[in-house]
């Protein structure tokens, strides 16, 4: 499928990404994940709708989930999760620490940001009964 910058997405990822293990299939923690996207200039899109993150592109996507606010669409920008969920529960990295959230890397492409290519990778996140749950000592 072809982006408005004419780049196709797709699961092809460039060189500079596989040697970074960004592939489609691989699982990565999200804070890895916003780490890599940070030193390597790519954005990183979550997707919550499997089905979704595979049947369209991020473009579409933007087109139509526009005028949707960003913390209502089907997918956000890794950051902005991240940041959201840490003002929303002050434990969320520690929380992380004991259950990381791994997302599976789906497709790479590239959008227009004030006039120029950024380079992206799409991801899903994992469905809240794949996560593994540990007890809670003292709770019964």
């Amino acid at each position: 499928m072809e982006s408005p910058t004419g780049a196709p997405e797709g699961t092809a990822f460039p060189p500079d990404l596989e040697r970074l293990g960004i592939v489609t299939g691989a699982k990565i923690d999200i804070r890895e994940l916003d780490r890599l996207g940070k030193r390597n200039n790519f954005q990183v899109f979550l997707y919550f709708e499997e089905a979704l993150a595979r049947s369209s592109t991020l473009p579409e996507d933007l087109q139509e989930y526009g005028d949707v606010p960003d913390l209502e669409r089907p997918f956000i920008r890794l950051d902005a999760f991240l940041r959201f969920a840490a003002e929303s529960d002050p434990l969320f990295t520690r929380r992380l620490d004991e259950l990381p959230l791994v997302i599976e890397v789906v497709a790479y492409g590239q959008i227009k940001i004030q006039g120029r290519p950024v380079p992206y990778v799409k991801g899903v996140m994992p469905f809240l009964d794949e996560l593994t749950m540990e007890e809670t000592p003292g709770v019964s």
